[in-house]
């Protein structure tokens, strides 16, 4: 089975290894995951099929710039774990990882008050991510239900597995008269998803635009699939949200929004036409503290959904997405789900490794080699962000500039916001010129454009990177507040001769 697995990622993803190919490039920065499972939900085999294709998926190293590091660990018995019959407490989740995945099966409570303040310490501490799942009913609530604000984001009880009142995301299947059975959760085709609109964060009066968040975003564009399932739990957001569980920062209160629904269409069930949260999620870097994201199924990363019953032949129409062209297509976009959640739930350290990876990587294409900096700042940019899109797989090229602390700072710039507020509705390419600034100033002082650089054997200290990267975004706001600041002059100007010829 492992090696069916192997060679499917193959055959979707490609695999390279990244430090033979380009000894130069920044080491990936290594994201270390903890997978716990407790009751029925086993890493390989069982009634689910386990979480073997995930597992591989996370290990292939498909990013340059991440290697995820998987350990698997067991509440109770589970011989395919890793590590068995422990506790969160048993583990040295502070020190070992950087994000902890939970898929409970149980429905009663089970984590101690020393396990539940410890995974408080490894969020508010260390800034660790958190995955919770489940299912139908209460499952999942044994090791997800009581943690402060995980617990907040997935409803308890759900409907349950009753035919008629279950949160069914079933398809129709292929076979003939096959009309929303189980086993439509076992094909190639997956249920539609409509994913949240979020606004860029942009300066002041620019034109606004809108992205699927980034857990939702992929290679192929954003994520609008995922496995079905006939009683899925819900992603929600919290409905009465305590101030001492969501911390404020600056008088910003974050709270977790829903990112992705799906819909109801089995007209069997009572719930008929309704939407229901699939995927809630909560980004606690902006008060420093972990990012979380809520499921609602488990059956979206288990291999039963992912590749089929187990007791079918390949060529079975239930084989699972892996069995038609058409279901390996969908299978990518779910692949890069998961893949996005391993990235975007690193703490900020990480992201920061992964950044200055991603950066200094591209200084060195074909493509940016061949740039000068004596070209505009937003020409710069544009083949800054075209050369990202190229190498950074996980979606949109401009999360790596708006994701940038430094960036977050400046947008916040008194002068930029004076000059902007005079003049609605602007459609200049902010992105571009702060992703032209970072490129700018990696070429001026580390890249090909310093004559006493050469090219590198291996990258320069991290220290310096991020400086530069810093710069760099100052370099690129600058040069857009001149832009404007040049296009409000040309404005006015025409607007005085308009005046003078009437």
């Amino acid at each position: 089975m492992q090696d069916l697995i192997e060679a499917s990622i193959r055959r979707r993803w490609g695999v390279a290894n990244w430090d033979l190919l380009f000894p130069w490039w920044h080491r990936p920065a290594e994201v270390r995951i903890l997978m716990y499972a407790d009751g029925g939900m086993f890493f390989s085999g069982g009634t689910l099929g386990g979480l073997q294709h995930v597992k591989t998926l996370l290990e292939s190293q498909l990013y340059f710039y991440a290697d995820f590091k998987i350990t698997t660990a067991h509440r109770e018995r589970d011989p395919t774990a890793s590590k068995q019959s422990v506790k969160l407490t048993d583990l040295h989740i502070l020190d070992d990882f950087d994000e902890i995945w939970l898929f409970g099966f149980n429905e009663k409570p089970d984590l101690t008050q020393e396990e539940l303040d410890l995974l408080e310490s490894f969020m508010d501490e260390r800034g660790g991510g958190l995955l919770v799942t489940g299912d139908h009913s209460d499952r999942g609530k044994s090791i997800s239900g009581d943690i402060k604000r995980a617990g907040k984001m997935r409803e308890y009880p759900a409907p349950g597995s009753g035919p008629k009142e279950s949160n069914s995301t079933l398809e129709e299947g292929p076979d003939e008269g096959d009309v929303f059975n189980e086993a439509d959760q076992n094909d190639d085709r997956p249920q539609k998803v409509r994913y949240a609109r979020f606004p860029i964060r942009t300066p002041v009066g620019f034109k606004p635009s809108y992205r699927p968040h980034p857990v939702m975003r992929g290679p192929d564009g954003p994520i609008d699939v995922f496995p079905d399932h006939k009683h899925e739990g819900e992603a929600v957001k919290p409905k009465e949200p305590r101030a001492d569980e969501w911390p404020e920062v600056n008088r910003h209160r974050e709270l977790p929004v829903v990112i992705a629904w799906g819909k109801i269409k089995d007209p069997g069930t009572t719930n008929f036409g309704q939407e229901i949260g699939l995927v809630s999620a909560y980004d606690g870097h902006k008060v420093n503290v972990g990012r979380i994201i809520a499921d609602s199924s488990w059956h979206h990363w288990v291999d039963s959904n992912l590749l089929g019953h187990p007791n079918v032949i390949p060529t079975d129409p239930d084989a699972g997405f892996d069995a038609t062209p058409e279901g390996r297509a969908v299978l990518r976009k779910i692949d890069a789900y998961f893949l996005n959640c391993a990235t975007w739930l690193a703490p900020p350290d990480r992201q920061a490794e992964m950044r200055r990876a991603v950066w200094w990587s591209i200084l060195w294409t074909d493509q940016i080699e061949e740039l000068s900096v004596d070209h505009p700042v937003w020409h710069l940019g544009a083949e800054a962000l075209d050369a990202l899109g190229q190498h950074t797989p996980g979606g949109d090229p401009a999360a790596w500039v708006l994701e940038i602390p430094a960036f977050r700072e400046q947008i916040s710039n008194q002068q930029l916001s004076q000059i902007t507020e005079q003049f609605q509705l602007l459609n200049l390419p902010f992105e571009q010129y702060v992703a032209g600034g970072i490129i700018h100033e990696l070429m001026r002082q580390l890249g090909p454009a310093n004559p006493e650089r050469r090219f590198p054997s291996e990258p320069p200290p991290d220290a310096l990177i991020e400086r530069v990267i810093n710069d760099g975004v100052v370099f690129g706001m600058n040069a857009l507040t001149e832009q404007l600041g040049s296009e409000l002059t040309l404005l006015s100007g025409m607007v005085n001769n308009n005046f003078r010829l009437q």
